[in-house]
């Protein structure tokens, strides 16, 4: 059974970009299947596609701009990515590490917060 992401709070992050570029980035075992950028995320797939850990790996990504700032965040992963891949990155192994723990009600009222925020 596929499980896509299809509960509201999720949906409010989500960008379909079709762009065939981040299909042929390999990355690991796979492909690239998600970026972010700013607060928002943006997949290869429609949302009804996205497996929640991926979603859930993304946003992981957000919690680490917010907790850094943003360009603090970007030139960091770049440097990390650069010295120690892709893998090995700190910012990966932290979203690796938390991509299959569950949100909890505080983090789903947390998001809400963040796209109102976002939406100003």
């Amino acid at each position: 059974m596929r499980a896509g992401i299809s509960t509201p709070v999720y949906r409010q992050f989500i960008f379909h970009c079709d762009v065939g570029w981040m299909k042929k980035i390999p990355l690991g075992s796979g492909h690239l299947g998600g970026i972010v950028i700013g607060r928002h995320i943006c997949f290869a797939k429609p949302a009804e596609d996205i497996p929640e850990w991926l979603f859930r790996h993304e946003l992981e990504h957000v919690y680490q701009q917010i907790r850094e700032g943003r360009l603090r965040f970007y030139l960091k992963y770049f440097y990390y990515s650069l010295r120690y891949g892709y893998k090995n990155n700190p910012y990966e192994v932290e979203a690796y590490a938390n991509q299959h723990t569950p949100l909890q009600a505080s983090e789903e009222q947390a998001l809400w917060k963040l796209r109102e925020e976002s939406q100003n």
